[in-house]
């Protein structure tokens, strides 16, 4: 067991809390009476080496302020002078090793430790860092000149974050249950009912011809694929969308055109309204390569949780190759709606109809300008907020295939 003195410091998290909220100074705090806590780690490696070490943080949103130390992976860990309060506990790691890169990431949240010698059980799970990421995500919509609300201006900026060409063909986009974040999860039916996630939409790019991208390359996912700061549409919308490779294209109004962006599949969609009009609340998106055919009809994959009629696809959680949490505001940040292993934090612009958007940092630079972005799976650290939305922001580059580029 390792006994580690925490002392109290002013962590500011301007740069690494994506609600751009700053953490208080927390100096001096020791005039409360302070708690000490056990932290046991199990890890669930699935093939994955173990960590050589472990970040391990304790954040209490409302007090805006956090407790974190890094230490060896072995044993168990007793943390002191906290100050009674709930705190979102999170573990994370990562190595280099055979040319992958592995992040370990889990958490416990809203862990009330009001009283001493509490002990908290955290699981770690292990994953590869996908090639393919979030890049951009604009989900929270703009404002029109009448100071009237618009939505038709998402959109989601996949990115080849990898050394080597990543073909998106029959790539899906899937926004997961619950819809907003909130306390009261779905109880899910099965025994290894952890082992999914539920996707309330689906819609998958087709598989009618090969979709390479090469390192540096993006795609751009429009809910609407046109010029959004169009007379008709919304002239003061941050983006002009008709360069997006891709839209999720339903003629519900005059004003949906068929753009030259190439139509996605709408592969699961139990609800009256087919369209991809995706929470301005921020929701909880994974990106993943379907093992089997999706069939919006089978009594296997489409489930229902526990006490509602509500259907959902279950989606196996290793086969997603990205996945993004968003929130309303970051007293949600706690309020997980996915495993920690495929995102044990949440990003948010705080906001709706706020023309920002969440981007991936830049981790590097690499001599012909590419750039390498931040893949921690922890959204919290990886994303920041941005004041304006901006398609292929770093300099990333437009495939090949797109001929319709301008």
């Amino acid at each position: 067991m390792k006994n580690l003195q925490l002392i109290y410091a002013a962590i500011l998290l301007l740069s690494a809390v994506s609600s751009c909220e700053q953490f208080q100074n927390v100096a001096g705090v020791g005039e409360v009476k302070s708690l000490h806590a056990e932290i046991g780690i199990s890890f669930d490696l699935q093939g994955a080496p173990m960590p050589d070490s472990v970040k391990v943080r304790l954040t209490n949103f409302a007090e805006r302020y956090e407790l974190a130390v890094t230490v060896s992976s072995e044993g168990e860990i007793t943390v002191d002078k906290i100050i009674p309060g709930i705190y979102t506990v999170t573990v994370s790691a990562e190595k280099n090793e055979d040319g992958f890169t592995y992040n370990y990431s889990g958490n416990a949240v809203n862990v009330d430790i009001v009283s001493d010698n509490k002990r908290i059980e955290v699981n770690v799970g292990a994953s590869r860092s996908g090639a393919l990421v979030f890049k951009e995500v604009y989900y929270c919509g703009s404002r029109t000149p009448s100071d009237g609300s618009y939505f038709r201006d998402q959109f989601y900026e996949i990115y080849n974050n990898s050394e080597s060409v990543q073909n998106v063909r029959g790539l899906a986009i899937a926004i997961i249950n619950p819809l907003t974040a909130t306390a009261n999860l779905p109880v899910w039916p099965g025994e290894d009912a952890d082992k999914y996630v539920y996707a309330l939409q689906i819609w998958q790019v087709p598989d009618d011809r090969d979709y390479p991208l090469n390192p540096g390359e993006s795609v751009i996912i429009a809910q609407m694929a046109d010029d959004h700061k169009k007379s008709n549409l919304n002239p003061d919308s941050p983006v002009n969308l008709l360069s997006a490779e891709f839209e999720t294209l339903v003629r519900t109004t005059a004003l949906i055109q068929d753009n030259p962006a190439v139509n996605m599949l709408m592969a699961f969609w139990p609800s009256p309204t087919p369209q991809w009009l995706t929470t301005v609340f921020g929701g909880a998106f994974v990106l993943y390569f379907p093992p089997a055919p999706i069939d919006a009809n089978s009594p296997t994959e489409v489930v229902s949780p526990e006490s509602s009629a509500a259907k959902s696809y279950r989606i196996p959680v290793d086969a997603v190759v990205d996945a993004l949490e968003n929130v309303g505001n970051p007293n949600q940040v706690q309020l997980k709606r996915m495993p920690a292993v495929l995102d044990a934090g949440a990003a948010t612009v705080n906001g709706t109809y706020l023309s920002k958007s969440v981007a991936r940092k830049v981790r590097e630079t690499l001599p012909d300008g590419r750039v390498i972005l931040y893949d921690t799976n922890n959204s919290t650290d990886d994303f920041e907020v941005m004041d304006i939305p901006v398609i292929r922001r770093y300099g990333a580059k437009i495939p090949s295939w797109n001929t319709w580029k301008q």
